[in-house]
This record gives structure tokens, sequence and C-alpha cells, in this order.
């Protein structure tokens, strides 16, 4: 029997809920100081650490 709509809705929608919630845990554990994030047994990705390098240069204006 197909799926109506609504319950491929109600998926679609369970599915962007669980990955906005796990992107902002990423993003919070990331935002640790690299101590506690060994402590805790998070391993920050290289991403991350561009990210804090290029993201000072972006906001103030320099190219």
């Amino acid at each position: 029997m197909p799926m109506s709509m609504l319950g491929s809705l109600a998926d679609y929608s369970r599915l962007i809920m669980r990955a906005h919630n796990s992107a902002k845990t990423r993003y919070m554990m990331d935002a640790l100081p690299p101590n506690l994030q060994q402590d805790v047994g998070w391993q920050a990705g290289p991403a991350m650490h561009e990210r804090k390098k290029l993201a000072p240069m972006i906001f103030s204006g320099r190219r």
C-alpha cells in the first residue's frame, strides 16, 4: 500500500529535524576548546579548523 502524502511529508520532516540536530551538536562540540574535546573523546574534523582560520578573515573584510 503506497504511503500517503502526509506520511511522506512527516518522514521527510523527521529526517530534516534529525540532520539539523546533528549539525547543532557537531557545531557545539567543535566550539569546545581542544583539551575538552579530547576529554570527551570528540575528534574535530579538519573542516572546523579551517573555518576557525577563515572566519576572522572573511568577516574583517580582508581578502
